[in-house]
């Protein structure tokens, strides 16, 4: 499938779900995902949190822990398992980040999952 582009990331397939990143920005970011199969919501808040591991921008954070998920929605018919993601910083307090995700569906653009997700990051 692809190869994980942050070394950040430890995951080994089948469960890296981040493929080539589209953009980054200081506040989001934009990623293509790949799923062994039709995806989950679960699935999708995997790829977000993995998305996540490009934050913060500052090296002496190196790890990151999800605390929690929420108001994770299914927005339309999940057929497909390749999407392109979109995780955008929220909030910020010290090391605590508060995501917004968006999975969308390449073929038509259509809005297909979205949620937060909020994620403690350590100092090395």
């Amino acid at each position: 499938m692809h190869s994980p582009i942050n070394p950040r990331l430890p995951h080994k397939e089948p469960i890296i779900f981040i493929g080539e990143l589209i953009e980054l920005k200081e506040e989001s970011c934009r990623f293509w995902t790949e799923f062994p199969t039709r995806p989950t919501l679960a699935m999708f808040c995997e790829a977000a949190a993995q998305g996540s591991s490009y934050f913060p921008l500052s090296p002496e954070c190196t790890i990151g822990f999800v605390s929690s998920f929420r108001n994770v929605k299914k927005q339309a018919p999940i057929e497909h398992q390749r999407y392109r993601l979109k995780t955008q910083i929220k909030h910020v307090f010290n090391n605590s980040y508060l995501f917004d995700f968006e999975a969308r569906d390449p073929d038509h653009d259509t809005l297909t999952a979205t949620g937060e997700i909020a994620v403690f990051f350590l100092s090395a």
